[in-house]
């Protein structure tokens, strides 16, 4: 199944734009690294419609020019064939009439191929992007996010998929990046107590138990099949801090023996702003639609490959309205890994 986005996603995703700001002294500090060069490769990989990013890809490419005033510099924004790709184009054109000046493209590729030649990339980020698995390790049984489902069975299968595909992504970057590149990624995770994106230990209702069951509950009203029910699974899976450094520490793996190798670790937390803003207004239909909008931006494919528009339109409806019914049990909550990677000789 392959993963969409949805159209205006940098308008539904606020968090996803704090969690980049969050990264954004990380940035800095690996361009600052860089070897001076004649010319310098950017990447942003897995960058949807490019808008959250377009403020750290200022300071970035203004620090760098600053301390490298002569390089050439091309920024290059990476998503999917089926992304708005006409969005990326235009958020990354808002770099062109300011100095640098760099030269802008679009590879509109999965991460989970070569995006550019080898020993090309000088500086690689990626944002609440990898945590999508390329394939499905099987759908679940019993619940549509395999977090959520408590199935140990379902967990190992999707735990070692997801472990494979992380262990290729750094493999790819490995050969991307020139020796002295930098690699940043910031990766929505789960940390030592469990707590993932949607997840906050109770404070709040887990957002994927409410997805299941507004799904299930299609399925028992017979407005989706049961073949379609367990179809309609999210692929994709938080990994923990020692998860997302395993690569790094295993000399046997691929991107180690390419020279990877990790410089810096973190976990962040970021609060949902939605939830901020409710506190602070009392705005209920505010919120709710705001809330269901951002979940809808990145959940809403699982549903609608599995049953069609019209079921997943549903989903989001009575999601909605869920929200509105107790705003006082709803937030988005953020758990991040920044994880900033350097190759070596």
């Amino acid at each position: 199944m392959a993963i969409a986005m949805t159209t205006g996603y940098s308008a539904q995703t606020e968090g996803a734009l704090l969690c980049i700001e969050a990264a954004s002294d990380w940035a800095l500090t690996c361009v600052d690294q860089l070897a001076a060069a004649d010319s310098h490769v950017l990447i942003d990989y897995g960058a949807a419609d490019g808008g959250t990013a377009v403020g750290l890809w200022h300071q970035v490419l203004d620090r760098l020019h600053t301390n490298q005033p002569q390089a050439h510099l091309t920024l290059i924004g990476n998503d999917l064939p089926s992304n708005d790709n006409v969005a990326l184009a235009e958020n990354l054109a808002l770099q062109i009439p300011r100095t640098p000046r760099p030269t802008v493209l679009v590879s509109a590729r999965s991460f989970y191929e070569p995006s550019v030649g080898p020993n090309t990339v000088s500086f690689g980020f990626s944002a609440t992007a990898m945590h999508w698995l390329s394939a499905s390790p099987g759908p679940l049984e019993t619940h549509t996010h395999v977090l959520a489902s408590g199935d140990a069975e379902a967990l190992k299968r999707f735990t070692a998929q997801a472990l494979k595909d992380w262990t290729y992504i750094l493999e790819l970057r490995s050969k991307e990046l020139k020796v002295g590149g930098r690699l940043l990624t910031v990766n929505l995770s789960r940390d030592e107590e469990g707590h993932y994106l949607g997840h906050n230990g109770g404070k709040t209702r887990n957002v994927h138990d409410q997805l299941h069951q507004i799904w299930k509950s299609l399925a028992d009203e017979g407005v989706i099949s049961q073949e379609q029910y367990r179809n309609g699974t999210v692929l994709n899976f938080y990994k923990s801090p020692d998860e997302f450094m395993a690569p790094l520490k295993d000399q046997a793996t691929a991107p180690y023996r390419n020279g990877l190798r990790l410089v810096d670790e973190r976990t962040v937390y970021v609060k949902c702003p939605y939830r901020r803003r409710w506190n602070e207004n009392g705005d209920t239909a505010d919120f709710a639609a705001g809330l269901m909008a951002t979940i809808r931006s990145w959940s809403r494919h699982s549903f609608a490959s599995a049953a069609g528009d019209a079921a997943a339109d549903e989903v989001y409806r009575r999601l909605e309205q869920r929200i509105a019914d107790a705003p006082d049990e709803w937030s988005l909550d953020y758990v991040e890994h920044h994880q900033m990677m350097e190759k070596v000789a």
